[in-house]
């Protein structure tokens, strides 16, 4: 390696240890600040002693001596606060904050090149009274061995890494869906074996009268019957064979294929989940900043401010954290600038005069959850009303309203741009951010209590639970965390509102619209079986709206891949997927669909369904499945074909049904709370009353073990939800019954 990459090499690596010191400066000088557990104090000044000595070892490394300054005036100020020879006051402290951002400035011109500023880039503290230099026995002692080992590595390595893995599940999965047509191919040889079974009888009588001079195929002439050549024979004879041939040779290779999918999956099931599990970092890590950022706005407005951080273990893609630091770090500007009143308010108002701003993140399923809660005055209702007024639009009549306006694009109440305010950018700013990772934003707001912000985005980008829709001859994907309600809307769950076409839903009606149209893809009609049509009502936020598809295909994980320059700022997708089959289909980003929908001018009217045809004896289906897009997905598709259903949420709620109301047949999840599909299926035959309901399992779960294991509970079928076809869940469920 020459000078200048090894010199390059050696910057890169040293400015991602200085971010790490900044962090734990910053973190350590808010603690030590804000009091807290005086045992913990000691421990503290430790931390804050050997973050500021390493990073001034790993700036004399890359030459970069203004920074090394500072870190050595800080060294000696821990040191004297460590020995009990300086206290620190505010002037202290502002010294010491100033000198972090310093070094963290000096850190951003050298990752652009530049070289460091001079004093105004890097304040170096001064040597206040009763710090000293930290002598070498002193550095040593305090020096901390760091446990284990530990290598980094580039972050754009670790996503090539996910980019690779992403293929090799597309391939995997492809394998899969020729397993699924191995396993037809067989049953269809199965069928034409004991087909010829039946006609062979029949067979050998015309060959054999055909040898003895008898009738045999064909006519010769005058209606006489012609032998049937030798030749016609030999093959006829032979057919038995050839076909038990073929059936023992496409066994031979299912057996093979599956020992191939074992091997496969036992290596790229744990490869994908380590490779996922390396860019997890805990959700703490976007949390370290806030603190400062609080502590600065609250000093520079006059307020008393406490940060409070819960679910800091939450583990999320490293991707999805960088993303959501900016919307988390606004919202908590937010919150502090124009939510938490001055001490004197809060005060006249009954409450506390410290302000609490709270931090939540919980996961729930593959979805994270994040919560920004402050117990303020709640949304500016007067300013809202004032800005709405200069832009022409209607005045908020309620706390819906307020919530609506405030996520318009461009709405601010900032009325200068101060250290407080930020530059004026609403929230339409932290909306669109979470909305492109497939996310969601929504707010509640108290007057004079507080206002709570909640953002939903998946745990990782790698792969997302997705509903596949068909929609102008093509495949979509809409990701799970958008969807509402499925429903197949007949003649009297449509009509029109003021121009536009709606479905009347339970909580009132709401606009639909053809996806397709919206899409601006050819129009075709939707499959309406029963007179029905498809409908996925949609959401983000406070937004909803219905889109009529052709439709639903199915429930799956798919993979994520990103569009490219070229296709980046299509509208409305967010990115694309590879189907099992081959196919692509693009994944739809809700936000702009809706949007998009919302302006569109009214499509040809979509409530002149066919008439309902007379529906045959319904038969009563339970579907069980913890997923509410899959449960949802399934009725639909069993609802259409003339079922009668009803769903449950895990086992124990669906054996509750099954003893009020029972079934004809049962639709079962494995992995699901309290009381799985096996464990369920196991009860099911366990009981006098339903040992011969027929159970069918449709998972995720894939191996064979999980098979036999379903099976040797007493399932009648076990479908894939990865080659989910719902006319191969009719077939089984039709055999069946």
């Amino acid at each position: 390696m020459d000078r200048d990459a090894l010199a390059r090499r050696l910057m890169a690596t040293f400015l991602a240890e200085m971010e790490e010191h900044v962090r734990t400066l910053n973190a350590g000088l808010v603690a030590l600040e804000k009091g807290g557990d005086p045992a913990r104090r000691p421990e503290l000044v430790a931390e804050l002693f050997r973050a500021a000595h390493s990073l001034k070892g790993a700036s004399r490394s890359v030459g970069a001596a203004r920074i090394e300054t500072a870190c050595h005036r800080m060294e000696g100020i821990f040191a004297s606060v460590r020995d009990g020879s300086l206290a620190l006051g505010p002037e202290q402290f502002g010294v010491l904050f100033a000198a972090v951002d310093g070094v963290e400035e000096a850190g951003a011109r050298l990752r652009d090149g530049r070289e460091p500023a001079g004093p105004a880039g890097v304040p170096a503290p001064p040597v206040l009274p009763g710090a000293r230099a930290p002598e070498p026995a002193a550095v040593v002692a305090s020096a901390a061995a760091v446990p284990g080992r530990a290598v980094r590595i580039p972050a754009a390595r670790l996503d090539r890494l996910l980019d690779l893995n992403g293929e090799l599940q597309v391939a995997r999965r492809r394998g899969e869906s020729r397993a699924a047509a191995l396993a037809a191919l067989r049953e269809s040889v199965g069928r034409w074996r004991g087909e010829w079974r039946g006609a062979n009888r029949d067979v050998r009588k015309v060959v054999g009268g055909a040898d003895r001079g008898g009738p045999g195929f064909g006519s010769g002439h005058g209606g006489e019957a012609a032998p049937l050549p030798r030749r016609a024979v030999r093959v006829l004879e032979g057919t038995a064979e050839r076909l038990d041939r073929l059936e023992d040779d496409l066994e031979s290779l299912a057996v093979g294929l599956a020992g191939d999918r074992r091997a496969v999956d036992q290596a790229a099931i744990p490869l994908s989940d380590e490779v996922r599990r390396a860019r997890m970092l805990p959700f703490a890590e976007v949390c370290e900043g806030l603190d400062r950022v609080v502590r600065d706005l609250a000093a520079a407005s006059g307020k008393i401010v406490d940060l409070v951080v819960e679910g800091g273990a939450a583990e999320l893609d490293r991707e999805v954290l960088d993303r959501l630091k900016d919307p988390l770090v606004h919202l908590v500007r937010n919150a502090v600038g124009h939510g938490i009143e001055p001490p004197e308010v809060r005060r006249a108002a009954g409450k506390p005069e410290l302000g609490r701003v709270t931090v939540a993140a919980a996961v729930t399923g593959s979805d994270v959850v994040i919560a920004v809660r402050d117990d303020g005055r709640g949304l500016d209702g007067d300013a809202i009303g004032r800005e709405a007024r200069r832009r022409g639009l209607p005045p908020p009549e309620g706390p819906h309203d307020l919530v609506r306006l405030a996520f318009q694009p461009g709405f601010s109440t900032a009325t200068a741009v101060t250290e407080v305010s930020g530059r004026g950018v609403g929230l339409d700013v932290v909306k669109s951010r979470v909305e492109a990772l497939h996310g969601a934003v929504e707010c509640t707001t108290f007057p004079g209590r507080g206002t709570a912000f909640s953002l939903r985005a998946p745990v990782t980008l790698a792969a997302i639970r997705a509903l596949l829709v068909s929609s102008g001859g093509g495949v979509f994907a809409v990701p799970n965390s958008g969807v509402r309600r499925l429903l197949r809307a007949g003649p009297g769950d449509l009509g029109s509102v003021g121009g536009r076409d709606v479905v009347f839903l339970a909580d009132g009606p709401v606009p639909v619209v053809p996806l397709a149209a919206v899409l601006g893809l050819p129009a075709r009609d939707p499959a309406r079986p029963g007179g029905r049509l498809p409908v996925a009502v949609l959401a983000s936020g406070e937004e909803r709206m219905a889109f009529a598809v052709e439709e639903f295909v199915a429930e799956a994980e798919v993979v994520v891949k990103g569009l490219g320059r070229r296709l980046k700022r299509v509208r409305g997708m967010a990115g694309a997927t590879v189907l099992p089959d081959g196919r692509v289909a693009m994944i739809l980003s809700v936000g702009e669909l809706l949007r998009a929908a919302a302006a569109a001018a009214p499509a040809a009217s979509l409530a002149s369904a066919p008439r309902e045809t007379a529906a045959p004896a319904r038969k009563r289906l339970l579907v069980v499945d913890d997923s509410i897009t899959t449960r949802t997905l399934v009725r639909s598709i069993l609802d259409a074909a003339g079922y009668e259903v009803t769903a449950a949420a895990d086992g124990a709620e669906a054996w509750m049904v099954l003893q009020e109301a029972g079934s004809d047949l049962v639709v079962a999840d494995v992995e699901m709370p309290r009381l799985d599909g096996v464990a369920l299926t196991q009860a099911i035959r366990a009981s006098k009353r339903f040992r011969d309901l027929p159970v069918v399992l449709v998972t995720a779960m894939e191996s064979e073990a999980d098979r036999s294991r379903g099976l040797e509970a007493g399932a009648d079928a076990y479908l894939l939800k990865s080659a989910f076809d719902q006319a191969r869940l009719l077939e089984t469920i039709g055999q069946l019954l």
